[in-house]
């Protein structure tokens, strides 16, 4: 479940794990028990382990600025004959 930032007039923000559904519900707070409104901040990508945070990069950069193609890619093989079945050999194999 995401984790949520939540502001106490009283006691400053606390962190709360809900369910996405329940994200613009007031929460009280863990502290004094008030009624707490949630804060909308930048998620934190910086707890993203780093083959996440790898993908997420490139990501971004090919779509800034794709990579470009420096020569023509070689043809392709032919695809080789259909194996014939040993009982009847002018028939192709299934």
């Amino acid at each position: 479940m995401p984790t949520y930032t939540y502001t106490c007039r009283t006691c400053g923000s606390f962190d709360l794990v809900r369910t996405i559904s329940r994200r613009a519900e007031p929460a009280n707070c863990p502290a004094c028990q008030r009624q707490s409104m949630r804060v909308i901040s930048a998620p934190h990508l910086s707890r993203l382990d780093s083959s996440l945070d790898r993908s997420v990069t490139s990501a971004g950069l090919s779509s800034e600025s794709p990579g470009v193609t420096r020569h023509i890619p070689p043809a392709l093989r032919s695809a080789p004959p259909p194996a014939r079945r040993p009982g009847h050999p002018s028939l192709p194999r299934p």
